[in-house]
């Protein structure tokens, strides 16, 4: 039993289907790169907008010592008659 002459368009073939494959495995490898670029910037944006929302609620105002001008914050401020001071020293000493 003789063989089927070879036809010389085989290897052409195997090459193109080679290529094929090699051309999916890039599209999907691709693909797998713009996912996950999509799901850092949707992450980093709702982390973010949380942070923002955290820092907007610690905010706190300030107030000038009465005495020495110092700028500390109203939580931390001693108040007398309206007027803020930065410690009981300049509180006994009211304001310059």
């Amino acid at each position: 039993m003789s063989q089927a002459p070879r036809r010389y368009n085989d290897r052409p073939r195997a090459q193109a289907a080679a290529l094929i494959h090699f051309h999916a495995s890039v599209s999907k490898l691709i693909l797998l790169v713009v996912a996950a670029v999509v799901i850092y910037v949707l992450w980093t944006g709702i982390v973010g907008r949380h942070r923002r929302r955290d820092q907007s609620s610690r905010v706190e105002s300030m107030v000038p010592c009465a005495h020495c001008g110092l700028n500390l914050p109203r939580s931390e401020a001693l108040e007398e008659s309206g007027r803020f001071f930065c410690s009981e020293e300049h509180r006994r000493l009211g304001s310059s």
